[in-house]
Parts: C-alpha cells; structure tokens; sequence
C-alpha cells in the first residue's frame, strides 16, 4: 500500500497541528536570520523518508508517530535549546498551539488507531521495528543542533 495524498486525506494527518505550526517555525527562524543549509543527517533522513512513503506506509506511521509526538509533548526543551543559541532566548511560535495540547495529541493518536486497526500483527511489528531507526535519525539531528 502507498502513501499518498488520498491515504493521508482520509485519515485528516494533512491537517494536524504539527504540520500547521511548521508555518510558525519559519517565521521563527527566518527573522534576522538566513535559513542554514540543510545538514546531512537531515537530507538523509528525509530522502529516507520519502522512499519510505512511497514504499512502506508501515515503516512510514512509525517515524511520523515519533516526529509528531516528541516535537509536541517533548520538543519544547530542544526549542529553548534553539531559541537560546539563535535567537536570544526568544519563545518561539513553534511551540504555541492551537487549543489543549493533550486534547490535540489524543485526536492524532485516534487518527494513527484508525489507520492501523485492520494491519496484520506482521505489519504492527514491522512498525516497531522501524523505532530504532528513527530514533537515531533524530539523534543525528540533534547532535547538529547541540553542537
């Protein structure tokens, strides 16, 4: 099964917060401040990304599980990690949601529970076997931003 455009329409992930707020996280960064060029664990992640929402919506769900819930409930540390090395301390607009941040996040955990609740056990796992692979592509991205 691909990932397209139709497959994250019916399920609304096209509309979630995280990906509205991505609007406010430029403005954040491009205020006085020239857009970096993309790191290489970046560009390696999303070409990885790409192929796999083309290929494997499993492994897929997996790494937008973990993107879309560690920039919400857990992301906050690494903004003011930001914010204090490039932008003075400035609270960023990234992080400002809009309506209960818990609320936001259990509409996206039914939306993930619907798409997954007709997988085989064979596909559960295989996304989450795909953790540990998100986990370090994340990690290479955040050792850029704290180095």
């Amino acid at each position: 099964m691909s990932l397209s455009v139709e497959y994250f329409q019916v399920f609304k992930f096209k509309t979630t917060p995280l990906e509205l707020v991505y609007v406010r996280l430029l403005r954040d960064v491009t205020q006085g401040h020239a857009i970096p060029e993309p790191s290489t664990p970046g560009v390696s992640y999303a070409h990885y990304l790409e192929e796999l929402s083309e290929k494997d919506p499993q492994a897929f769900i997996c790494h937008f599980y973990n993107t879309y819930f560690a920039h919400s409930a857990g992301g906050l540390m690494i903004g003011r990690k930001v914010a204090e090395k490039i932008l003075d301390k400035k609270e960023l607009e990234f992080y400002k949601w809009d309506g209960d941040l818990s609320q936001l996040l259990h509409n996206v955990r039914d939306k993930l529970n619907k798409v997954t609740e007709n997988w085989k056990r064979e596909e559960k796992n295989h996304c989450l076997e795909e953790t540990e692979k998100s986990f370090k592509f994340s990690g290479a991205i955040l050792r850029v931003i704290f180095s």
